[in-house]
């Protein structure tokens, strides 16, 4: 059984109503086993962690005009410029067969290939790279340092990346002597690490791995974590929990200028727990343990919380559904009409309705029929009046002139028109003679002129009247074909009108059935939709009546309280015992932090305080201020500060993590003027020398290094050469 066990059986029996359990410490032990969290306390001694040699090869290309390019044959390049990618190729093949593209655009260009060697051996303490200008390649000896390192290519620009093509550093970690040597090719390594003896024995190859791009990383991972103590770093973040190694601790080795967020380590959300490693607390890593495994299940409640609220809004949702259907089927069923019929009364209405409808088109037949038979008739006595006028015409004719009709004066042989002869009749006269004529003989059809006699007149219109040869025999009735035709004109007519009465009558009659046969239609399709209502109906009250008896969905708790229980009592117990342990620690380093940064050139800066969170307070003349809000020169010298008192504090107390390597890129950046720079490299000599660091400091200010750093412990690129 542990003591941390005993703790949390304390702290869990104090507790009040559902949060109070009583548990051994041997259950709790294994609990803390199933949950990961250690049981006792890691004792952190530091590893020291030594750069010996650096070596980088390849070839750069350059202008033809660049001064190191004098002398040399230029080469074709063939770009790809899409994707930025270029590749070599002799003379003969430039004017044969260039390379070909993935048929995209591709350029030519002259430039001259340069090789290039760089080896260095640093020493302990600080080591120096500078230059008269910038863009000389001081970053580029770092960054290659840092590379073989991590196993992450980073921060090199793109055509460093394909100049360089052989990499090797030499390392010292604690008693042993390795070495990273690999191949590159445009950034990407495949190599291996190799253990070449202990230090100060004789070589002795060993190859501790192989890698390529993909596991480069975790190679070196692999390899140094366990030898230079180090632990990983388990951090809940939102909903996933992530574990932090090898590459996160190799990062925090490095203070750039342009990143000086967080004061402790590159990652944010890491400060507190880079710098409690580095502090080195023995209960650190049971803390992060117990403080993710807490972590994991508040989300896991609390995610478990979120779905049963969202279930519940869905019942809620299916609930207002559910009511909204019955009233909507309530208000359909209340537009339907009230009555009701039977399909065989529609059907006997309208089959009533059809014979009606055949009684109506014969009925139309006849009428047609008859209306021909009128027009006929009309017809026959237009004929008949047209006989009689013809008729009178020749009777006419006979009683004028014997059935002569002279055409010209038997006199004077003047023509008589036809318009004379058609005017006797109305003007009462002679069309020959032009004397007016007898009106009482004229009444007899007899043109006379007035001034014969009248015994004359009177023989005549005895003879006119008298009946001829052609007269029917006595005792018959003379037929009149007009009164005849106009007889049957209106016999026809007669007949006509009463057929389209017969027809108005049945119509009508028809209408109205075939009206009550649809109004029946209609009753039957809206029991149809009734009857489907009422189903839909039933079926929405039927949900509505199951969801309203049902309960509202309650968050079930899917983590085991008493698991919970225990991983919270244990982030609570570690967390003080993390505390009290660091916080006398924590005070010292503030106190070196404040003396540093004083040697530093931040001597407005007082009663600095490192605290537990990983941030920092501190007065500036007389107003409190905080590390967040200061310059970005006043964070630069803290950060620095910062991370050589964790070095100092460690190998001095032979207490924590941080293996004792510090590479400090363009310092000189952030408004340092050359005496501050000169100050601060003084006073890290003094702090490498008591704590045996090893301090990397690449600055555009090489007056300091060349003044106050061995020929050894510097490199240094002076006017307009460049470091490589």
């Amino acid at each position: 059984m542990s003591n941390l066990a005993d703790e949390i059986v304390k702290n869990l029996a104090r507790r009040q109503g559902d949060r109070r359990h009583q548990m051994d410490a041997a259950d709790v032990d294994a609990l803390l086993q199933d949950l990961n969290i250690p049981t006792t306390a890691t004792k952190a001694v530091p590893v020291p962690l030594r750069a010996a040699r650096i070596h980088f090869r390849g070839t750069k290309l350059l202008k033809p005009s660049d001064p190191d390019a004098v002398g040399r044959e230029p080469i074709g390049i063939v770009t790809n410029t899409p994707t930025d990618q270029i590749s070599l190729f002799d003379d003969d093949s430039t004017a044969q067969d260039p390379p070909q593209g993935d048929g995209e655009q591709q350029d030519t260009v002259q430039l001259v290939p340069v090789p290039f060697h760089f080896e260095w051996h640093p020493q302990s303490g600080v080591n120096g790279i500078g230059s008269g200008r910038n863009l000389r390649g001081k970053s580029t000896i770092l960054n290659v340092l840092m590379w073989s390192l991590t196993g992450r290519c980073a921060r090199f620009q793109p055509d460093i990346k394909l100049w360089i093509e052989h990499v090797e550093v030499d390392w010292t970690v604690g008693p042993e002597r390795l070495r990273v040597t690999f191949d590159a090719r445009d950034g990407k390594a495949a190599g291996q690490v190799l253990k070449l003896g202990d230090v100060g024995g004789p070589d002795r190859t060993t190859v501790l791995g192989d890698f390529d791009e993909a596991s480069f990383e975790r190679v070196m991972g692999s390899l140094m974590m366990p030898r230079l103590h180090l632990e990983r770093i388990p951090v809940w973040t939102e909903a996933l929990e992530v574990v932090h190694t090898w590459p996160v601790y190799a990062s925090s080795f490095v203070v750039r200028a342009k990143q000086l967020d967080p004061i402790v380590g590159n990652e944010q959300t890491l400060g507190i727990r880079m710098m409690q490693m580095f502090v080195g607390t023995d209960w650190v890593p049971a803390h992060a343990a117990a403080a993710a495994a807490k972590r994991s299940m508040e989300t896991t409640r609390r995610t478990a919380t979120e779905k049963a609220k969202t279930a519940g809004e869905t019942v809620k949702a299916l609930r207002d559904t559910a009511s909204q259907a019955v009233d909507d089927a309530k208000d359909e069923l209340a537009k339907l009409p009230s009555q009701d019929t039977d399909l065989k009364t529609v059907l006997e209405i309208a089959n009533r309705a059809s014979e009606l409808s055949r009684q109506v088109h014969q009925l139309d037949t006849r009428l047609l029929a008859q209306t021909e038979l009128v027009d006929t008739a009309r017809q026959q006595l237009r004929a008949a009046r047209a006989r009689a006028h013809t008729h009178e015409e020749t009777a006419l004719a006979t009683k004028f002139f014997h059935r002569m009709r002279p055409s010209v004066c038997p006199r004077c042989t003047a023509e008589v028109t036809a318009e004379r002869q058609a005017a006797e009749p109305t003007h009462h006269r002679c069309s020959v003679c032009t004397s007016r004529l007898n009106l009482e003989a004229l009444e007899a059809d007899v043109i006379v002129a007035a001034t014969v006699p009248p015994a004359s007149v009177a023989a005549l219109v005895s003879g006119a009247t008298s009946p001829g040869p052609d007269s029917a025999s006595a005792g018959e009735q003379p037929v009149d074909d007009i009164e005849a035709a106009a007889a049957a004109v209106a016999a026809a007519e007669q007949r006509t009108t009463k057929l389209q009465e017969q027809i108005r009558e049945i119509s009508a009659q028809r209408d109205v059935l075939a009206a009550e046969a649809e109004a029946g239609r209609n009753l039957l399709t809206a029991a149809d939709q009734r009857r489907t209502l009422e189903l839909t109906l039933a079926r929405a009250e039927g949900a509505l009546a199951a969801l309203n008896q049902s309960s509202d969905p309650a968050a079930i708790d899917p983590v085991d309280p008493v698991r919970a229980a225990v991983a919270d009592a244990a982030e609570q117990v570690l967390q003080k015992w993390v505390k009290d342990e660091q916080d006398p620690l924590l005070a010292r380093i503030s106190a070196e932090i404040e003396n540093l940064a004083d040697s530093f050139g931040a001597g407005n800066l007082r009663d600095i305080k490192l605290n537990g969170s990983a941030s920092m307070s501190m007065y500036k003349s007389a107003a409190k201020t905080t590390y967040s809000s200061l310059t970005d020169g006043e964070k630069l010298r803290l950060k620095i500060a910062t991370a050589i008192a964790l070095i100092n504090h460690g190998f001095a107390a032979d207490i924590g993590r941080h293996p004792g390597l510090l590479v400090l890129d363009s310092p000189a950046a952030e408004e340092m003027p050359d005496a501050d720079l000169a100050t601060m490299v003084e006073a890290l000599q003094t702090v490498a020398q008591g704590a045996e660091m090893q301090i990397f400091v690449a600055t555009r200010n090489a007056g300091p290094l060349l003044d106050l750093l061995p020929t050894a412990n510097r490199i240094v690129a002076e006017g307009d050469t460049y470091v490589w």
